[in-house]
Protein backbone atom coordinates (compact mmCIF):
# COMPACT_ATOMS: atom_id res chain seq x y z
CA UNK A 1 0.00 0.00 0.00
CA UNK A 2 2.83 2.33 0.91
CA UNK A 3 4.62 1.51 -2.35
CA UNK A 4 1.46 2.38 -4.30
CA UNK A 5 1.25 5.72 -2.50
CA UNK A 6 4.88 6.51 -3.30
CA UNK A 7 4.37 5.49 -6.93
CA UNK A 8 1.34 7.75 -7.35
CA UNK A 9 3.11 10.64 -5.62
CA UNK A 10 6.08 10.15 -7.94
CA UNK A 11 3.85 10.10 -11.01
CA UNK A 12 2.06 13.28 -9.86
CA UNK A 13 5.45 14.98 -9.33
CA UNK A 14 6.57 13.87 -12.80
CA UNK A 15 3.34 15.23 -14.28
CA UNK A 16 3.95 18.59 -12.61
CA UNK A 17 7.50 18.59 -14.01
CA UNK A 18 6.09 17.96 -17.50
CA UNK A 19 3.52 20.72 -17.02
CA UNK A 20 6.28 23.16 -16.09
CA UNK A 21 8.44 22.07 -19.03
CA UNK A 22 5.55 22.33 -21.50
CA UNK A 23 4.44 25.72 -20.17
CA UNK A 24 7.93 27.23 -20.43
CA UNK A 25 8.30 25.82 -23.95
CA UNK A 26 4.97 27.41 -24.93
CA UNK A 27 6.03 30.73 -23.42
CA UNK A 28 9.29 30.74 -25.40
CA UNK A 29 7.68 30.19 -28.81
CA UNK A 30 4.71 32.54 -28.30
CA UNK A 31 4.69 36.20 -29.20
CA UNK A 32 2.47 38.50 -27.09
CA UNK A 33 -1.16 37.62 -27.66
CA UNK A 34 -3.88 40.12 -28.43
CA UNK A 35 -4.71 41.38 -24.93
CA UNK A 36 -1.59 40.58 -22.91
CA UNK A 37 0.08 44.03 -23.17
CA UNK A 38 -3.20 45.66 -22.05
CA UNK A 39 -3.50 43.37 -19.03
CA UNK A 40 0.14 43.99 -18.12
CA UNK A 41 -0.11 47.79 -18.19
CA UNK A 42 -3.33 47.56 -16.17
CA UNK A 43 -1.68 45.45 -13.48
CA UNK A 44 1.59 47.39 -13.42
CA UNK A 45 -0.20 50.74 -13.25
CA UNK A 46 -2.25 49.46 -10.30
CA UNK A 47 0.86 48.28 -8.42
CA UNK A 48 3.07 51.30 -9.08
CA UNK A 49 0.68 54.25 -9.23
CA UNK A 50 -2.39 52.86 -7.51
CA UNK A 51 -4.27 53.77 -10.67
CA UNK A 52 -7.28 51.71 -11.76
CA UNK A 53 -7.76 51.04 -15.47
CA UNK A 54 -10.84 48.90 -14.85
CA UNK A 55 -13.21 51.17 -16.73
CA UNK A 56 -10.83 51.38 -19.72
CA UNK A 57 -9.69 47.74 -19.88
CA UNK A 58 -12.94 46.14 -18.74
CA UNK A 59 -11.40 43.80 -16.17
CA UNK A 60 -10.96 43.97 -12.39
CA UNK A 61 -7.40 44.44 -11.10
CA UNK A 62 -6.35 41.36 -9.09
CA UNK A 63 -5.31 38.93 -11.83
CA UNK A 64 -3.52 41.67 -13.75
CA UNK A 65 -1.72 42.87 -10.62
CA UNK A 66 -0.57 39.35 -9.72
CA UNK A 67 0.78 38.89 -13.26
CA UNK A 68 2.59 42.23 -13.12
CA UNK A 69 4.22 41.56 -9.72
CA UNK A 70 7.47 40.11 -11.18
CA UNK A 71 7.87 43.28 -13.27
CA UNK A 72 8.41 45.42 -10.17
CA UNK A 73 12.01 44.19 -10.06
CA UNK A 74 12.57 45.59 -13.57
CA UNK A 75 11.67 49.20 -12.60
CA UNK A 76 9.75 50.02 -15.75
CA UNK A 77 8.45 53.35 -17.00
CA UNK A 78 4.65 53.64 -16.80
CA UNK A 79 4.41 56.62 -19.22
CA UNK A 80 1.57 57.87 -17.02
CA UNK A 81 1.72 61.42 -18.43
CA UNK A 82 1.63 60.33 -22.08
CA UNK A 83 -1.50 61.32 -24.05
CA UNK A 84 -2.29 57.65 -24.68
CA UNK A 85 -2.54 57.16 -20.93
CA UNK A 86 -4.41 60.37 -20.22
CA UNK A 87 -6.91 59.86 -23.06
CA UNK A 88 -7.59 56.20 -22.21
CA UNK A 89 -6.27 54.77 -25.50
CA UNK A 90 -5.42 51.53 -23.78
CA UNK A 91 -4.13 49.49 -26.72
CA UNK A 92 -1.87 52.32 -27.87
CA UNK A 93 -0.82 52.93 -24.26
CA UNK A 94 -0.01 49.26 -23.77
CA UNK A 95 1.90 49.20 -27.06
CA UNK A 96 3.97 52.19 -25.90
CA UNK A 97 4.66 50.56 -22.53
CA UNK A 98 5.60 47.30 -24.13
CA UNK A 99 7.85 48.40 -27.00
CA UNK A 100 9.43 51.60 -25.64
CA UNK A 101 10.47 50.61 -22.13
CA UNK A 102 13.83 50.19 -20.42
CA UNK A 103 13.52 46.41 -20.84
CA UNK A 104 12.98 44.64 -24.15
CA UNK A 105 9.52 43.23 -24.92
CA UNK A 106 10.65 39.59 -24.85
CA UNK A 107 12.13 39.83 -21.37
CA UNK A 108 9.18 41.88 -20.16
CA UNK A 109 6.47 39.49 -21.33
CA UNK A 110 8.30 36.27 -20.46
CA UNK A 111 9.18 37.46 -16.95
CA UNK A 112 5.50 38.14 -16.24
CA UNK A 113 4.32 34.95 -17.95
CA UNK A 114 6.71 32.69 -16.06
CA UNK A 115 5.69 34.07 -12.67
CA UNK A 116 2.01 33.85 -13.61
CA UNK A 117 2.33 30.29 -14.87
CA UNK A 118 4.06 29.09 -11.71
CA UNK A 119 1.43 30.74 -9.51
CA UNK A 120 -1.56 29.21 -11.28
CA UNK A 121 0.12 25.81 -11.60
CA UNK A 122 0.84 25.58 -7.88
CA UNK A 123 -2.54 26.90 -6.74
CA UNK A 124 -4.48 24.60 -9.05
CA UNK A 125 -2.43 21.58 -7.99
CA UNK A 126 -2.98 22.37 -4.30
CA UNK A 127 -6.73 23.03 -4.65
CA UNK A 128 -7.23 19.89 -6.71
CA UNK A 129 -5.25 17.75 -4.29
CA UNK A 130 -7.11 19.04 -1.23
CA UNK A 131 -10.52 18.73 -2.90
CA UNK A 132 -9.94 15.25 -4.35
CA UNK A 133 -8.37 13.96 -1.12
CA UNK A 134 -11.48 14.91 0.80
CA UNK A 135 -13.77 13.44 -1.85
CA UNK A 136 -12.03 10.09 -2.29
CA UNK A 137 -8.50 9.92 -0.89
CA UNK A 138 -4.85 10.47 -1.92
CA UNK A 139 -4.98 8.16 -4.96
CA UNK A 140 -7.78 10.16 -6.55
CA UNK A 141 -5.94 13.36 -5.63
CA UNK A 142 -2.78 12.20 -7.41
CA UNK A 143 -4.76 11.20 -10.52
CA UNK A 144 -6.57 14.57 -10.53
CA UNK A 145 -3.29 16.46 -10.45
CA UNK A 146 -1.97 14.29 -13.29
CA UNK A 147 -5.08 14.96 -15.37
CA UNK A 148 -4.75 18.72 -14.88
CA UNK A 149 -1.04 18.70 -15.79
CA UNK A 150 -1.62 17.20 -19.24
CA UNK A 151 -4.61 19.35 -20.23
CA UNK A 152 -3.51 21.72 -23.05
CA UNK A 153 -6.00 24.40 -21.97
CA UNK A 154 -4.07 24.86 -18.72
CA UNK A 155 -0.61 24.64 -20.28
CA UNK A 156 -1.48 27.45 -22.68
CA UNK A 157 -3.95 29.69 -20.84
CA UNK A 158 -2.11 29.52 -17.51
CA UNK A 159 1.01 30.75 -19.30
CA UNK A 160 -0.65 33.86 -20.74
CA UNK A 161 -1.31 37.21 -19.10
CA UNK A 162 -5.10 37.06 -19.12
CA UNK A 163 -7.84 36.90 -16.50
CA UNK A 164 -9.18 33.47 -17.46
CA UNK A 165 -6.74 31.28 -15.53
CA UNK A 166 -7.17 33.29 -12.32
CA UNK A 167 -10.95 33.00 -12.54
CA UNK A 168 -10.70 29.22 -13.01
CA UNK A 169 -8.26 28.82 -10.11
CA UNK A 170 -10.25 30.86 -7.60
CA UNK A 171 -13.56 29.39 -8.73
CA UNK A 172 -12.25 25.93 -7.89
CA UNK A 173 -10.62 27.14 -4.66
CA UNK A 174 -13.78 28.81 -3.37
CA UNK A 175 -15.92 25.72 -4.07
CA UNK A 176 -13.29 23.45 -2.47
CA UNK A 177 -13.25 25.58 0.70
CA UNK A 178 -17.06 25.68 0.84
CA UNK A 179 -17.16 21.89 0.43
CA UNK A 180 -14.67 21.54 3.27
CA UNK A 181 -16.97 23.68 5.43
CA UNK A 182 -20.01 21.58 4.46
CA UNK A 183 -18.21 18.29 5.16
CA UNK A 184 -17.03 19.45 8.61
CA UNK A 185 -20.35 20.78 9.88
CA UNK A 186 -21.54 17.19 10.37
CA UNK A 187 -18.71 16.58 12.84
CA UNK A 188 -20.07 17.25 16.34
CA UNK A 189 -16.63 18.06 17.78
CA UNK A 190 -15.93 20.58 15.01
CA UNK A 191 -19.34 22.20 15.38
CA UNK A 192 -18.83 22.52 19.09
CA UNK A 193 -15.44 24.27 18.76
CA UNK A 194 -16.63 26.38 15.76
CA UNK A 195 -13.12 27.59 14.93
CA UNK A 196 -12.51 25.39 11.84
CA UNK A 197 -15.94 26.30 10.49
CA UNK A 198 -15.22 30.00 10.83
CA UNK A 199 -11.88 29.58 9.08
CA UNK A 200 -13.32 27.62 6.16
CA UNK A 201 -16.24 30.05 5.74
CA UNK A 202 -13.83 33.00 5.68
CA UNK A 203 -11.51 31.17 3.26
CA UNK A 204 -14.35 30.31 0.89
CA UNK A 205 -15.54 33.91 0.93
CA UNK A 206 -12.04 35.34 0.41
CA UNK A 207 -11.41 33.04 -2.56
CA UNK A 208 -14.80 33.93 -4.03
CA UNK A 209 -13.85 37.60 -3.66
CA UNK A 210 -10.55 36.92 -5.44
CA UNK A 211 -12.44 35.27 -8.29
CA UNK A 212 -14.70 38.32 -8.57
CA UNK A 213 -11.60 40.53 -8.58
CA UNK A 214 -10.16 38.54 -11.46
CA UNK A 215 -13.11 38.44 -13.86
CA UNK A 216 -16.49 40.15 -13.69
CA UNK A 217 -18.34 36.99 -14.74
CA UNK A 218 -17.42 35.57 -11.32
CA UNK A 219 -20.14 37.68 -9.67
CA UNK A 220 -22.19 34.46 -9.79
CA UNK A 221 -19.86 32.65 -7.40
CA UNK A 222 -20.89 33.92 -3.90
CA UNK A 223 -24.61 33.34 -4.49
CA UNK A 224 -23.84 29.95 -6.06
CA UNK A 225 -21.79 28.81 -3.06
CA UNK A 226 -24.32 30.16 -0.59
CA UNK A 227 -27.15 28.43 -2.43
CA UNK A 228 -25.27 25.14 -2.42
CA UNK A 229 -24.58 25.44 1.30
CA UNK A 230 -28.26 26.12 1.92
CA UNK A 231 -29.21 23.08 -0.15
CA UNK A 232 -26.59 20.95 1.58
CA UNK A 233 -27.89 21.94 4.98
CA UNK A 234 -31.48 21.38 3.90
CA UNK A 235 -30.64 17.84 2.78
CA UNK A 236 -29.00 16.72 6.01
CA UNK A 237 -30.12 19.25 8.69
CA UNK A 238 -26.55 19.23 9.97
CA UNK A 239 -26.77 22.67 11.56
CA UNK A 240 -29.54 24.81 12.98
CA UNK A 241 -30.65 27.42 10.49
CA UNK A 242 -29.87 30.61 12.47
CA UNK A 243 -26.29 29.44 13.01
CA UNK A 244 -25.94 28.24 9.41
CA UNK A 245 -27.16 31.56 8.03
CA UNK A 246 -24.68 33.35 10.27
CA UNK A 247 -21.83 31.41 8.66
CA UNK A 248 -23.16 32.14 5.17
CA UNK A 249 -23.30 35.85 5.96
CA UNK A 250 -19.72 35.61 7.18
CA UNK A 251 -18.76 34.05 3.83
CA UNK A 252 -20.41 36.86 1.86
CA UNK A 253 -18.88 39.51 4.11
CA UNK A 254 -15.45 37.98 3.55
CA UNK A 255 -15.92 38.22 -0.23
CA UNK A 256 -16.99 41.87 0.00
CA UNK A 257 -14.11 42.69 2.34
CA UNK A 258 -11.65 41.23 -0.16
CA UNK A 259 -13.11 43.42 -2.92
CA UNK A 260 -12.98 46.43 -0.61
CA UNK A 261 -9.30 45.85 0.25
CA UNK A 262 -8.05 45.18 -3.30
CA UNK A 263 -10.04 48.12 -4.67
CA UNK A 264 -8.60 50.26 -1.86
CA UNK A 265 -12.00 51.25 -0.58
CA UNK A 266 -13.38 52.18 -4.00
CA UNK A 267 -15.90 49.35 -4.06
CA UNK A 268 -18.44 51.49 -5.90
CA UNK A 269 -16.14 51.73 -8.92
CA UNK A 270 -15.87 47.96 -9.04
CA UNK A 271 -19.64 47.42 -9.21
CA UNK A 272 -20.18 50.34 -11.62
CA UNK A 273 -17.64 48.92 -14.08
CA UNK A 274 -19.02 45.40 -13.63
CA UNK A 275 -22.55 46.52 -14.57
CA UNK A 276 -21.17 48.49 -17.52
CA UNK A 277 -19.09 45.57 -18.80
CA UNK A 278 -21.86 43.00 -18.46
CA UNK A 279 -24.10 45.34 -20.42
CA UNK A 280 -21.43 45.78 -23.08
CA UNK A 281 -20.99 42.01 -23.41
CA UNK A 282 -24.74 41.66 -23.92
CA UNK A 283 -24.50 43.77 -27.10
CA UNK A 284 -22.73 40.87 -28.84
CA UNK A 285 -19.45 40.29 -30.63
CA UNK A 286 -18.50 38.91 -34.02
CA UNK A 287 -17.78 35.19 -33.78
CA UNK A 288 -17.23 32.12 -35.95
CA UNK A 289 -18.12 28.48 -35.31
CA UNK A 290 -18.11 25.63 -37.82
CA UNK A 291 -18.70 27.91 -40.81
CA UNK A 292 -21.40 30.00 -39.14
CA UNK A 293 -20.94 33.69 -38.33
CA UNK A 294 -22.83 35.47 -35.59
CA UNK A 295 -23.00 38.74 -33.68
CA UNK A 296 -25.49 37.57 -31.07
CA UNK A 297 -24.03 34.13 -30.50
CA UNK A 298 -25.36 30.60 -30.99
CA UNK A 299 -26.35 28.33 -28.12
CA UNK A 300 -24.09 25.51 -29.34
CA UNK A 301 -20.84 27.52 -29.47
CA UNK A 302 -19.46 26.35 -26.12
CA UNK A 303 -20.75 22.77 -26.48
CA UNK A 304 -18.86 22.66 -29.79
CA UNK A 305 -15.74 24.17 -28.19
CA UNK A 306 -15.96 21.63 -25.38
CA UNK A 307 -16.43 18.76 -27.83
CA UNK A 308 -13.44 19.57 -30.06
CA UNK A 309 -10.94 21.13 -27.64
CA UNK A 310 -11.21 18.85 -24.61
CA UNK A 311 -9.09 15.65 -24.59
CA UNK A 312 -11.41 12.69 -25.12
CA UNK A 313 -9.63 10.70 -22.42
CA UNK A 314 -10.46 13.42 -19.89
CA UNK A 315 -14.13 13.45 -20.91
CA UNK A 316 -14.31 9.66 -20.65
CA UNK A 317 -12.63 9.45 -17.24
CA UNK A 318 -14.62 12.42 -15.93
CA UNK A 319 -17.83 10.66 -16.91
CA UNK A 320 -16.75 7.57 -14.96
CA UNK A 321 -15.83 9.77 -11.98
CA UNK A 322 -19.15 11.61 -12.03
CA UNK A 323 -21.10 8.32 -12.05
CA UNK A 324 -18.94 6.93 -9.23
CA UNK A 325 -19.49 9.99 -7.03
CA UNK A 326 -23.20 10.08 -7.78
CA UNK A 327 -23.55 6.47 -6.59
CA UNK A 328 -21.81 7.16 -3.31
CA UNK A 329 -23.94 7.91 -0.24
CA UNK A 330 -23.92 11.51 0.87
CA UNK A 331 -23.83 14.78 -1.02
CA UNK A 332 -20.38 14.80 -2.62
CA UNK A 333 -21.99 14.80 -6.08
CA UNK A 334 -23.48 18.19 -5.25
CA UNK A 335 -20.03 19.80 -4.99
CA UNK A 336 -18.42 17.99 -7.91
CA UNK A 337 -21.19 18.36 -10.48
CA UNK A 338 -23.23 21.50 -9.80
CA UNK A 339 -20.49 24.20 -9.99
CA UNK A 340 -19.21 23.20 -13.47
CA UNK A 341 -22.71 22.41 -14.75
CA UNK A 342 -24.00 25.77 -13.53
CA UNK A 343 -21.15 27.74 -15.12
CA UNK A 344 -21.36 25.82 -18.39
CA UNK A 345 -25.15 26.29 -18.56
CA UNK A 346 -24.74 30.02 -17.88
CA UNK A 347 -22.24 30.27 -20.75
CA UNK A 348 -24.82 29.05 -23.27
CA UNK A 349 -26.67 32.36 -23.11
CA UNK A 350 -23.69 34.70 -23.44
CA UNK A 351 -23.32 36.77 -26.58
CA UNK A 352 -19.54 36.97 -26.24
CA UNK A 353 -18.31 33.84 -28.01
CA UNK A 354 -14.65 34.13 -28.88
CA UNK A 355 -12.94 31.34 -27.00
CA UNK A 356 -12.87 28.06 -25.12
CA UNK A 357 -11.10 30.03 -22.38
CA UNK A 358 -14.46 31.49 -21.35
CA UNK A 359 -15.47 28.08 -19.98
CA UNK A 360 -12.07 27.51 -18.36
CA UNK A 361 -13.63 27.49 -14.83
CA UNK A 362 -15.33 24.21 -15.84
CA UNK A 363 -12.03 22.50 -16.62
CA UNK A 364 -10.56 22.02 -13.09
CA UNK A 365 -13.72 20.14 -12.13
CA UNK A 366 -13.25 18.00 -15.21
CA UNK A 367 -9.70 17.16 -14.07
CA UNK A 368 -11.07 16.47 -10.59
CA UNK A 369 -13.76 14.10 -11.92
CA UNK A 370 -11.23 12.43 -14.22
CA UNK A 371 -8.99 11.73 -11.24
CA UNK A 372 -11.91 10.19 -9.37
CA UNK A 373 -12.75 8.12 -12.44
CA UNK A 374 -9.19 6.82 -12.81
CA UNK A 375 -9.09 5.90 -9.12
CA UNK A 376 -12.46 4.13 -9.39
CA UNK A 377 -11.37 2.04 -12.39
CA UNK A 378 -8.06 1.05 -10.84
CA UNK A 379 -9.57 0.18 -7.45
CA UNK A 380 -12.28 -2.01 -8.98
CA UNK A 381 -10.13 -3.38 -11.82
CA UNK A 382 -12.62 -2.65 -14.57
CA UNK A 383 -10.24 -3.95 -17.21
CA UNK A 384 -12.28 -3.25 -20.34
CA UNK A 385 -12.83 0.33 -19.31
CA UNK A 386 -9.17 0.60 -18.23
CA UNK A 387 -8.00 -0.57 -21.68
CA UNK A 388 -10.34 1.90 -23.38
CA UNK A 389 -9.10 4.72 -21.14
CA UNK A 390 -5.49 3.69 -21.84
CA UNK A 391 -6.13 3.80 -25.60
CA UNK A 392 -7.67 7.27 -25.34
CA UNK A 393 -4.75 8.43 -23.17
CA UNK A 394 -2.26 7.04 -25.72
CA UNK A 395 -3.98 8.98 -28.54
CA UNK A 396 -4.02 12.08 -26.35
CA UNK A 397 -0.32 11.72 -25.52
CA UNK A 398 0.63 11.21 -29.16
CA UNK A 399 -1.37 14.29 -30.13
CA UNK A 400 0.35 16.33 -27.45
CA UNK A 401 3.74 15.12 -28.64
CA UNK A 402 3.01 16.16 -32.24
CA UNK A 403 1.59 19.50 -31.14
CA UNK A 404 4.42 20.51 -28.78
CA UNK A 405 4.91 23.35 -27.96
CA UNK A 406 1.91 25.02 -29.67
CA UNK A 407 -0.63 24.03 -27.03
CA UNK A 408 -3.12 26.85 -27.65
CA UNK A 409 -3.88 25.17 -31.00
CA UNK A 410 -4.97 21.87 -29.41
CA UNK A 411 -7.96 20.18 -31.03
CA UNK A 412 -8.80 16.59 -30.21
CA UNK A 413 -9.19 13.52 -32.42
CA UNK A 414 -12.90 14.24 -32.93
CA UNK A 415 -11.91 17.44 -34.77
CA UNK A 416 -9.12 15.73 -36.69
CA UNK A 417 -6.36 17.40 -34.65
CA UNK A 418 -4.94 20.94 -34.75
CA UNK A 419 -4.50 20.97 -38.53
CA UNK A 420 -8.30 21.08 -38.85
CA UNK A 421 -8.86 23.46 -35.94
CA UNK A 422 -9.44 26.56 -38.08
CA UNK A 423 -12.43 24.84 -39.71
CA UNK A 424 -14.20 24.68 -36.35
CA UNK A 425 -13.12 27.70 -34.29
CA UNK A 426 -10.63 30.55 -34.53
CA UNK A 427 -9.88 33.70 -32.49
CA UNK A 428 -8.52 32.85 -29.02
CA UNK A 429 -9.34 29.18 -29.53
CA UNK A 430 -6.46 28.94 -31.97
CA UNK A 431 -5.19 32.25 -33.28
CA UNK A 432 -4.37 35.06 -30.89
CA UNK A 433 -1.37 36.42 -32.81
CA UNK A 434 1.03 34.22 -30.86
CA UNK A 435 2.65 32.41 -33.78
CA UNK A 436 4.12 35.42 -35.58
CA UNK A 437 7.34 34.49 -33.80
CA UNK A 438 7.35 31.04 -35.41
CA UNK A 439 6.59 32.59 -38.81
CA UNK A 440 9.60 34.87 -38.36
CA UNK A 441 11.86 31.87 -37.69
CA UNK A 442 10.57 30.08 -40.77
CA UNK A 443 11.13 33.10 -43.01
CA UNK A 444 14.63 33.55 -41.64
CA UNK A 445 15.43 30.00 -42.75
CA UNK A 446 14.15 30.94 -46.23
CA UNK A 447 16.45 33.95 -46.39
CA UNK A 448 13.99 36.57 -45.07
CA UNK A 449 11.96 37.12 -48.27
CA UNK A 450 9.40 39.98 -48.14
CA UNK A 451 5.79 38.91 -47.59
CA UNK A 452 2.27 40.24 -47.79
CA UNK A 453 0.83 39.75 -44.31
CA UNK A 454 -2.80 39.69 -43.18
CA UNK A 455 -2.22 39.59 -39.44
CA UNK A 456 -4.52 39.20 -36.46
CA UNK A 457 -2.53 40.28 -33.42
CA UNK A 458 -0.65 43.06 -31.63
CA UNK A 459 2.97 41.80 -31.64
CA UNK A 460 5.17 43.75 -34.06
CA UNK A 461 6.14 41.42 -36.94
CA UNK A 462 9.36 43.36 -37.59
CA UNK A 463 10.54 42.44 -34.10
CA UNK A 464 10.78 38.87 -35.36
CA UNK A 465 12.64 39.79 -38.54
CA UNK A 466 9.61 39.79 -40.85
CA UNK A 467 9.86 42.10 -43.87
CA UNK A 468 6.24 42.77 -44.80
CA UNK A 469 3.44 44.90 -46.08
CA UNK A 470 0.04 44.68 -44.40
CA UNK A 471 -3.12 43.51 -46.13
CA UNK A 472 -6.53 43.59 -44.45
CA UNK A 473 -5.15 43.73 -40.91
CA UNK A 474 -7.43 43.40 -37.87
CA UNK A 475 -5.49 45.39 -35.32
CA UNK A 476 -6.16 47.79 -32.46
CA UNK A 477 -2.73 49.29 -33.07
CA UNK A 478 -1.68 50.08 -36.64
CA UNK A 479 1.58 48.67 -37.97
CA UNK A 480 2.91 50.53 -41.02
CA UNK A 481 4.93 47.58 -42.32
CA UNK A 482 8.59 47.69 -43.30
CA UNK A 483 8.24 49.41 -46.66
CA UNK A 484 7.90 46.32 -48.83
CA UNK A 485 6.86 47.16 -52.41
CA UNK A 486 4.63 44.50 -53.93
CA UNK A 487 5.72 45.45 -57.45
CA UNK A 488 9.35 44.64 -56.65
CA UNK A 489 8.71 41.27 -54.97
CA UNK A 490 10.44 38.39 -56.78
CA UNK A 491 8.04 35.92 -55.21
CA UNK A 492 4.48 36.69 -54.20
CA UNK A 493 4.35 35.27 -50.68
CA UNK A 494 1.25 35.66 -48.52
CA UNK A 495 0.83 34.95 -44.81
CA UNK A 496 -2.71 34.97 -43.35
CA UNK A 497 -3.82 34.53 -39.75
CA UNK A 498 -6.52 31.88 -39.27
CA UNK A 499 -9.01 34.42 -37.90
CA UNK A 500 -8.60 36.53 -41.03
CA UNK A 501 -8.70 33.46 -43.26
CA UNK A 502 -12.20 32.84 -41.90
CA UNK A 503 -13.01 36.57 -42.32
CA UNK A 504 -14.45 36.79 -38.79
CA UNK A 505 -14.04 40.56 -38.54
CA UNK A 506 -14.49 41.45 -42.22
CA UNK A 507 -17.81 42.69 -43.63
CA UNK A 508 -17.28 40.34 -46.58
CA UNK A 509 -17.14 36.83 -45.10
CA UNK A 510 -15.67 35.50 -48.36
CA UNK A 511 -12.61 37.75 -48.34
CA UNK A 512 -10.11 34.89 -48.21
CA UNK A 513 -12.39 31.97 -49.11
CA UNK A 514 -10.37 31.37 -52.31
CA UNK A 515 -7.34 30.47 -50.17
CA UNK A 516 -9.14 27.53 -48.59
CA UNK A 517 -8.81 25.66 -51.88
CA UNK A 518 -5.04 26.05 -51.75
CA UNK A 519 -2.55 24.14 -49.66
CA UNK A 520 -0.25 26.37 -47.59
CA UNK A 521 3.49 25.90 -47.95
CA UNK A 522 3.85 26.23 -44.17
CA UNK A 523 1.64 26.59 -41.10
CA UNK A 524 3.07 28.54 -38.16
CA UNK A 525 1.72 26.87 -35.03
CA UNK A 526 -1.44 25.91 -36.97
CA UNK A 527 -2.62 29.52 -36.71
CA UNK A 528 -0.82 31.45 -39.49
CA UNK A 529 -0.89 30.02 -43.02
CA UNK A 530 1.87 30.79 -45.52
CA UNK A 531 1.27 30.58 -49.29
CA UNK A 532 3.47 30.94 -52.35
CA UNK A 533 1.27 32.45 -55.08
CA UNK A 534 4.08 33.29 -57.48
CA UNK A 535 2.92 30.87 -60.20
CA UNK A 536 -0.76 30.81 -59.21
CA UNK A 537 -2.67 32.86 -61.84
CA UNK A 538 -6.04 32.60 -60.10
CA UNK A 539 -4.53 33.33 -56.70
CA UNK A 540 -2.72 36.41 -58.02
CA UNK A 541 -5.93 37.76 -59.51
CA UNK A 542 -7.82 37.24 -56.23
CA UNK A 543 -5.00 38.91 -54.32
CA UNK A 544 -4.97 41.82 -56.77
CA UNK A 545 -8.71 42.27 -56.14
CA UNK A 546 -8.08 42.61 -52.41
CA UNK A 547 -5.46 45.31 -53.02
CA UNK A 548 -7.92 47.08 -55.29
CA UNK A 549 -10.56 47.04 -52.56
CA UNK A 550 -8.08 48.70 -50.18
CA UNK A 551 -7.47 51.45 -52.75
CA UNK A 552 -3.92 50.24 -53.44
CA UNK A 553 -4.45 50.32 -57.18
CA UNK A 554 -0.81 50.46 -58.32
CA UNK A 555 0.03 47.29 -56.37
CA UNK A 556 -3.12 45.62 -57.67
CA UNK A 557 -2.11 46.45 -61.24
CA UNK A 558 1.32 44.86 -60.73
CA UNK A 559 -0.36 41.67 -59.50
CA UNK A 560 -2.81 41.62 -62.41
CA UNK A 561 0.09 41.99 -64.85
CA UNK A 562 1.96 39.20 -63.13
CA UNK A 563 -1.09 36.97 -63.35
CA UNK A 564 -1.40 37.71 -67.08
CA UNK A 565 2.20 36.56 -67.62
CA UNK A 566 4.87 38.06 -69.89
CA UNK A 567 3.72 39.80 -73.04
CA UNK A 568 3.80 37.64 -76.17
CA UNK A 569 6.16 39.48 -78.59
CA UNK A 570 6.48 36.67 -81.13
CA UNK A 571 5.25 37.21 -84.73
Amino acid sequence: MRNKKYLLSGLAAAALAFHLFAGIAFIRVSAPTYDEPVHLIGGYSYLVNGRFLMDQIGHPPLSEALSALPLLALKLNTFASHPYSINGQVYHYAHLFFYNNSVGPERLINTARTGTFLLWMLLLAVFLYVFASRLSGPAAAAFSVMAFCFMPAFISNNALITTDAAAAVFYLGAVAAAYRFASLKGDAAVVKSSRPLYLWAITAGALAGMAMLSKFSMFVLPPLITGMLLLDNFLDRGMKWPRAIGYYCLLLASALLMIFLVCRGNIGLYFDVMVSMLGRIDTGHSSFALGQYSLGGVWWYFPLAFAVKTPLAIVFLAGIGAVAVFRKPGRDWLWLLIPPAFYFAASLGTRLQIGYRHILPVMPFLALAAGLGAEYLMARRKWRLIFLAAALCAAWGWGMHRLHPYYLAYFNELAGGPANGYKFLVDSNLDWGQDVKTLGRYLKNRGNPPVIFSYFGVAKPENYGIDYTQLGPVLNVKFPGTGVQVCSMKQILLAVSATNLQSVYYPDRQTFSWLKERRPVFSAGHSIFFYDLSADKGGLEELAGLFDREGRNAEAECLYQRAAGPSDKSF
